[in-house]
């Protein structure tokens, strides 16, 4: 998905999720307004929407979410240096939170002044350190650099700070398959599809859970006498992960299929539960094992894989087991994935020789 749809994704998900919990209107009229803004702008149409807030502020001078709106309709629209100026009395006020200072930031990359943008999110994280956001938004101005080391160290912090923002998967699970270390792009590539499974985007990621299947099992590693993983005693959880899974290669020897991934994935979790699941308690295998004993396992990784192998042999499927379907979205909408700090094993910062050494790259942070 292109930048600008991103943003307005985040418009819709921040914005709207602030008016819901926070916002008292001083009339029904002004909040229909808004939510006509609102909805304008998730359309594309900045301008107009830059239009809309503009009636609304002098109605509600002290809104702060009507600001922080109008404001990212500005920078949406192109207008940087208004956008700053409607944010700058919020810093003044010390009323502006994460979400304004990663619109300030864009305002400043906008304007073709990176230091002060890569400033502004430092100075947001310094005040908002569990904002998955601004670690997200840091990510992907490493990433424009080309400084991938530092991006998916943001991501992997913004994952650290907020587990269920789920931007950061997307991003990291996209690093990761580029790398050996492919075991990260399956895990936080499902966790991704599960946050946000009807879009675009989620189904490019499942396009991203096979290829990753693909490389771990069919890329040759770097050790010229095999991948000593299989033999060696697992000393963390992602290592307990990629053994149980290679070891399991006979299951897919004969190739990468949705089948074939139904039933890796079922042994998988079997193993995982007899041997790691006590040492490594993980919310994701925990949420899987519990499908599996309610009897949707089947559905959910065609949900999850055979989407993206096969559309017209999902599609024959999905209409030869209805209800299957709409059995397992009744128990995902019910019992949504939750992470928490728990979940996050993925510790290391190191990241010396992950990537592409012909990648250019620019001073680490």
């Amino acid at each position: 998905m292109k930048t600008k749809n991103i943003l307005l994704y985040l418009v819709v998900m921040l914005l709207w999720g602030y008016h819901a919990i926070a916002q008292q209107w001083s009339s029904p009229e002004m909040e229909q307004m808004y939510t006509q803004g609102i909805s304008t702008l998730s359309r594309g149409n900045a301008n107009e929407a830059v239009a809309i807030f503009q009636k609304i502020l002098p109605l509600e001078p002290n809104s702060f979410l009507v600001k922080k709106s109008l404001a990212q309709s500005y920078q949406l629209a192109g207008n940087h240096q208004n956008a700053l100026g409607i944010l700058e009395p919020l810093w003044a006020s010390n009323t502006a939170d994460a979400e304004c200072y990663r619109i300030a930031a864009q305002a400043y990359l906008g304007l073709n002044d990176e230091k002060k943008a890569q400033k502004m999110l430092a100075d947001g994280l310094t005040k908002n350190p569990k904002s998955g956001l601004l670690f997200y938004e840091q990510g992907l101005q490493f990433k424009k650099l080309k400084n991938y080391e530092n991006a998916l160290k943001s991501w992997l912090d913004g994952i650290a700070a907020e587990p269920n923002f789920h931007l950061n998967y997307l991003e990291a699970a996209i690093a990761y398959v580029q790398t050996e270390q492919v075991i990260w792009a399956i895990l936080y590539g499902e966790i991704f599809v599960n946050k946000e499974p009807n879009t675009q985007r989620g189904n490019d990621m499942r396009i991203l859970l096979l290829d990753a299947y693909q490389k771990l099992f069919f890329t040759p590693t770097k050790n010229p006498t095999g991948d000593m993983s299989l033999v060696q005693t697992p000393r963390n959880f992602e290592e307990a992960v990629k053994k149980t899974y290679l070891n399991l290669f006979f299951v897919v020897s004969d190739g990468i299929t949705t089948e074939n991934l139904i039933m890796l994935r079922s042994r998988f979790m079997v193993h995982w539960q007899d041997h790691f699941a006590r040492q490594y308690p993980f919310a994701l295998f925990d949420y899987q094992e519990q499908m599996m004993r309610d009897g949707y396992y089947d559905a959910y990784n065609q949900w999850l894989l055979g989407k993206a192998e096969n559309p017209q042999q999902y599609n024959n499927w999905a209409s030869t087991f209805a209800d299957d379907i709409q059995n397992l979205e009744k128990n995902r909408s019910k019992n949504p994935l939750k992470l928490s700090s728990s979940d996050i094993y993925n510790l290391n910062r190191n990241f010396k020789g992950l990537f592409d050494p012909r990648l250019s790259k620019t001073p680490k942070r």
